[in-house]
C-alpha cells in the first residue's frame, strides 16, 4: 500500500509539470507504460491515449475505452509517421539498450509542432535514484556493472546521463522548449543538480523549399 501511494504522489507531482502541454492534444503516445499510471491519468474523451509496452502482462490491466495498449519494443514503434500529436516516455530511456534509436522513433511518429517529453532520473546523482548506491555515476563502468548485477538491477544502462540523453534529443532534430528539476524532498534544492529532470521537446519540420 505505501509503495502504491508512492507511486501516485510520483504520478500526481509530474503531471503537475506537464500536463498544461497536453491537455489539448488528440493523440497521446504513453511509451513505456507500465501498467498505464501515466496512461490512465489523461485518458479521456479529448484524447486517445495509446499505452505502448513490451510487457504483455502488464498491459493486461489497463481497462479503458480511451486507451489502446500496444505490446511493443520502444525501439521500433509500430505507427506511421506523424501519426501522434505528444510522445510521453517517462523514467524509459536508462532502461534502453539504445535509447538514441528510441527518441529517433519518437521524432518519427511525432507530427509537425508535435511535443516529447521525457522524464529522466539523474544516474549521476549523488544517490543513484533506481539503486540508492553512493557514487554510482562515478564509478568505472565494470565495477557499476558488478554493483547492478549484485543489487538486482542489471538493466540500468548508466550511460544515459543528463548530458548524453540532451545530446540525444537535439541530434534527432527536438528543439528543446523546457528543462524542468524534480525534487523529490525540499532539502534536496540545496543541490545544484536535481535527482530527476523533465525535459520538454518540440519536433520542428523544416519548411519545404519553393519550387522553381
Amino acid at each position: 500500500m505505501y509503495r502504491l501511494r508512492v507511486y501516485e504522489e510520483r504520478t500526481d507531482k509530474y503531471m503537475g509539470y506537464f500536463k498544461h502541454r497536453v491537455s489539448g492534444m488528440r493523440v497521446i503516445l504513453d511509451v513505456g507504460s507500465g501498467r498505464g499510471i501515466f496512461s490512465k491519468v489523461l485518458a479521456s474523451k479529448k484524447h486517445l491515449v495509446i499505452a505502448l509496452d513490451i510487457e504483455e502482462d502488464l498491459l493486461k490491466g489497463i481497462k479503458s475505452p480511451y486507451i489502446l495498449s500496444v505490446r511493443a519494443d520502444a525501439h521500433y514503434i509500430p505507427l506511421r509517421d506523424g501519426s501522434v500529436d505528444c510522445a510521453l516516455a517517462i523514467s524509459l530511456l536508462e532502461h534502453l539498450e539504445n535509447p538514441k534509436r528510441c527518441v529517433e522513433e519518437l521524432y518519427r511518429v511525432l507530427k509537425c509542432d508535435g511535443i516529447a517529453v521525457i522524464q529522466l532520473p539523474n544516474l549521476q546523482y549523488l544517490f543513484e535514484p533506481h539503486t540508492k548506491w553512493p557514487l554510482l555515476g562515478l564509478m568505472p563502468k565494470r565495477l557499476q556493472l558488478r554493483i547492478l548485477k549484485m543489487i538486482g538491477y542489471p538493466y540500468i544502462n548508466m550511460e544515459v546521463t543528463i548530458k548524453n540523453a540532451l545530446s540525444i534529443l537535439q541530434k534527432a532534430g527536438f528543439k528543446l522548449e523546457e528543462t524542468i528539476k524534480v525534487y523529490h524532498l525540499s532539502i534536496m534544492k540545496l543541490i545544484p543538480i536535481a535527482p530527476a529532470y523533465i525535459f520538454i521537446a518540440r519536433k520542428t519540420c523544416k519548411p519545404l523549399e519553393n519550387l522553381k
